[in-house]
């Protein structure tokens, strides 16, 4: 890629030398890291520890806080140069937010500049001292913000944006949203339009974009002066991340151009403020539009619950999460993945209730797995705060993927908040209309999501509608109104969640440290690779110290294991660090989501993160280093525990079989996480009987878990796109005795 004014290969050089500067104790440099590393901490937390980077995909050497520095301060000199270049050619100076993070003083200090002077016409002098050229203007105007994007992603490693839960949107997805947002108001012209994690500036310019064609539309034109005026006035970005509003301001500017290509413009304001939108931290930036926006745009951070620092996880609960009814499961029941299980919704919602003027509209980018799932039911509460909240339309992008990279499948949502006289408490007394949607699927053609234009060219469209599984629950799981609901019912079995631990590094157990250890409080353990449809495909080991959470056993475990508990002690410091509060009764190796129900006989288990919704019965394995050991779920696993194999069996038959399949996949959309205690409780789960029929099926099921072994020899994977002839024979069966079964229910 290339950029006008900016040299690529001086970037390298740059990053370089501000690590060795860093390195020899420059005082302007290590000041600009310290105020930098500060400022994460703040925000972010400690996303630099090890589960932390592991948990977003990455591993301490990538996210160390010195490299992710070094790339950071790089990426600002080479966006600072493109701006540069764009007011030397241009003749003009912007205006920025005082922020209280700059960088100015630690890039004076850096003896290379990032600005391209082979491509140059004439040079010009530059507001802060440093030299900068102008270039030709086409150059310029054929800039866009996917272009800084690029840049950012050249110049800083995939996994320490992870660690930001930083997914930039498509053009595509961003004008899809500018422009469902611009149908739904009166005037999008005049509309004060407001992106609160603005990211690298995608909705912004989107924003700009439109409002520039509505205004070479209208017939009254306005000169350049009123135009840029009224476009920096009505369209304000706010994020977190210095780099991101590097980014943002740059492209807000370069989507200025057309205006400012025919001169007449001295000064132009780029109201992209850097803050915390939330009015957490104590530094939300001033924007102007506080309670009075029309439109809110934006995808936001997408940040594990657990991964927050503690004090803004406080200051969530004593504001925004109080004040707006955002958790409404407290406790065990929460902690267990049954309430928000990111920052993205209460991010939402508050910035709904803090900006958004009655009757606004909103276009968000979030999970799809919302429909169903319970972190969804804030989503689908039908309110915000005191005033109703209506979902207007729903972009399904589960089918593809918009966001690379990102295992969560995705919809764009419109909101309209208040201008109704409808109270929001009535909301789960009132059966909503089925608001439309439309599925966006893939064809024969490679996804374009690079424009609008792309998106519709190379996607199919299915319009089609959502609505509640059960009428009287707008809050619970909403379904597809053309989706497979004969499977849909009262659900009699309590659903448990596999073992959280927040540590694998400690408890995995690798073949050289079985030896090590005694055997009695090491287990087989279940992975989502290991769970397949009717079986296994291996298992881990897996360190479980407790019979039950929260049970103090130190003393017994110290005198009955001392090599394990010797161990244990040694990585003490590392258990102990755990932030979340499922740990903190108990000794300090405590787990979670462990009770009598993860010693049951027998236990139908799937992944909760999979795509696909395959069951199977387990019990025990014979492991060769451990013998004849009752089977643990992991975390990314569900169960239910039984007494009996035939009811085991039972359960999991009717889950395996077609109208179930089809049930389960409608109501989970396609979404990694779709597979969660509501979706699945939302099917007909009948109590054991021992008749006729129950027996038939767990028959069949028992016949099919004992074919599954003979072809553990591939993969995962290769197993799932198998055709099993004997196999294929026992799920038909299956299939029409589910059938029989449901229609004499």
């Amino acid at each position: 890629m290339t950029l006008p004014g900016v040299d690529l290969a001086s970037t390298d050089d740059y990053r370089s030398r501000v690590a060795a500067r860093l390195d020899a104790g420059d005082a302007l440099v290590t000041e600009a890291f310290d105020d930098w590393r500060t400022h994460v901490r703040r925000h972010h937390g400690a996303v630099f520890d090890d589960d932390h980077a592991a948990a977003a995909g990455g591993d301490a050497e990538t996210t160390a806080p010195r490299d992710l520095f070094c790339d950071t301060l790089a990426f600002d000199a080479a966006v600072r140069a493109l701006r540069r270049t764009i007011e030397a050619t241009f003749g003009l100076r912007t205006d920025e937010p005082t922020d209280a993070l700059d960088f100015s003083p630690a890039h004076d200090a850096i003896d290379v500049s990032v600005a391209d002077a082979d491509a140059t016409a004439t040079e010009a002098g530059d507001h802060d001292g440093t030299a900068a050229r102008a270039v030709d203007p086409a150059a310029l105007l054929a800039v866009d913000a996917d272009d800084l994007r690029r840049l950012y992603e050249r110049t800083v490693p995939a996994p320490s944006r992870r660690v930001f839960g930083e997914y930039y949107t498509p053009p595509g997805v961003a004008e899809l949203g500018v422009e469902a947002a611009a149908a739904s108001v009166d005037d999008f012209s005049s509309a004060r339009v407001m992106d609160p994690g603005c990211g690298a500036g995608a909705f912004l310019t989107a924003a700009l974009r439109r409002k520039r064609g509505d205004a070479a539309a209208s017939d009254a034109p306005a000169t350049a002066v009123e135009s840029i005026e009224r476009l920096t006035t009505t369209v304000v970005g706010v994020d977190v991340n210095p780099v991101a509003v590097a980014a943002a301001r740059t492209a807000y500017l370069l989507e200025l151009l057309p205006i400012l290509r025919d001169g007449g413009v001295e000064r132009v304001p780029l109201p992209v403020f850097l803050g915390d939108a939330l009015g957490l931290a104590g530094d939300a930036p001033t924007t102007g539009v506080e309670g009075a926006a029309t439109v809110l745009l934006g995808n936001p951070p997408w940040i594990p619950w657990e991964r927050l620092p503690s004090a803004q996880k406080r200051r969530l609960r004593e504001g925004p999460v109080e004040r707006l009814g955002l958790f409404d499961l407290q406790g065990a029941v929460a902690r267990l993945g049954h309430a928000n299980d990111d920052l993205s919704l209460p991010f939402v919602w508050t910035c709904l209730d803090r900006y958004l003027d009655d009757g606004g509209v909103a276009a968000f980018a979030l999970k799809r797995d919302h429909l169903g799932g319970p972190a969804g039911r804030l989503l689908r509460s039908g309110r915000v705060g005191s005033r109703p909240l209506s979902i207007e339309h729903v972009h399904d992008f589960a089918a593809v993927d918009p966001f690379d990279g990102v295992d969560a499948a995705a919809a764009l949502y419109l909101f309209r908040v208040g201008g109704s006289d409808r109270d929001p408490e009535d909301a789960t007394e009132t059966t909503p209309e089925a608001v439309p949607t439309t599925v966006w699927e893939p064809t024969d053609c490679v996804a374009d999501f690079g424009s609008l234009a792309g998106l519709r060219a190379t996607l199919a469209r299915t319009e089609t509608g959502l609505r509640p599984v059960d009428p009287d629950d707008r809050a619970g799981p909403w379904h597809r109104t053309d989706a497979a609901v004969d499977a849909l019912g009262d659900c009699a079995y309590r659903i448990r969640h596999g073992l959280k631990d927040d540590a694998k590094a400690v408890f995995s157990v690798e073949p050289d440290r079985l030896a090590e250890l005694e055997p009695t409080h090491v287990y087989p353990y279940l992975r989502s690779k290991h769970v397949v449809k009717w079986g296994l495909f291996g298992h881990d080991r897996f360190l479980v110290p407790q019979r039950q959470a929260g049970v103090d056993n130190e003393r017994a475990l110290a005198r009955e294991s001392p090599a394990t508990y010797d161990y244990l002690t040694d990585h003490r410091e590392r258990l102990e660090a755990r932030g979340s509060s499922w740990f903190e009764a108990g000794p300090f190796y405590s787990l979670f989501g462990l009770g009598p129900y993860t010693w049951a006989p027998y236990k139908v288990v799937w992944c909760r993160l999979g795509f696909k919704p395959h069951f199977a019965v387990v019990s025990t394995v014979d492991d060769p280093g451990l013998g004849e050991k009752t089977v643990v779920p992991g975390d990314h696993c569900m169960f239910v525990a039984c007494d009996d194999e035939r009811e085991a069996h039972y359960l999991c038959a009717l889950l395996n079989a077609a109208p179930y399949q089809r049930c389960l996949r409608d109501l989970a959309g396609g979404g990694k996480a779709g597979l969660s205690k509501s979706v699945v409780s939302s099917v007909s789960l009948p109590t054991w009987a021992d008749t006729d029929r129950q027996n038939r099926l767990a028959d069949l099921s028992r016949r099919a878990h004992a074919i599954v072994p003979n072809y553990t020899d591939c993969s995962k994977r290769t197993y799932n796109d198998r055709s099993i002839p004997e196999l294929a024979a026992v799920e038909r069966e299956i299939d029409a005795v589910a059938t029989r079964f449901l229609e004499g229910r």
